[in-house]
């Protein structure tokens, strides 16, 4: 059964502090799926006030587990770019990734990774 994106983010995943910040459902501003094209992986990615933003894998029938990424609030494009930088230590993420994780285009990841 798809119970939505709604259904992606809960209570208990802002009940331990995250990065010292406790946050809870009211904090979030904007909810989307972010889909891998390649793979068709799936993400539930929640945007907060604060310009934090929480991914979550949906898997197969929707079920979501815990909190994968927590990208941090940035201001301007050298913090954005150190950021690019350091999701794509993690060899799991693929640029399409990163930019669908950071609401950019996959040219800009590419761009940075070039330097």
């Amino acid at each position: 059964m798809n119970k939505g994106l709604l259904f992606a983010f809960s209570d208990t995943d802002f009940k331990d502090p995250i990065d010292g910040v406790s946050y809870d459902l009211s904090d979030i501003v904007s909810l989307s799926y972010v889909i891998n094209k390649s793979t068709g992986a799936k993400f539930a990615r929640a945007q907060l006030e604060d310009g934090t933003t929480l991914i979550k894998p949906v898997h197969s029938g929707d079920a979501v587990t815990e909190i994968e990424y927590v990208i941090p609030a940035y201001r301007g494009t050298a913090e954005r770019n150190a950021i690019i930088k350091d999701l794509a230590e993690d060899p799991d993420l693929t640029q399409e990734m990163i930019a669908c994780m950071l609401n950019i285009s996959q040219s800009t990841v590419s761009n940075v990774m070039r330097g």
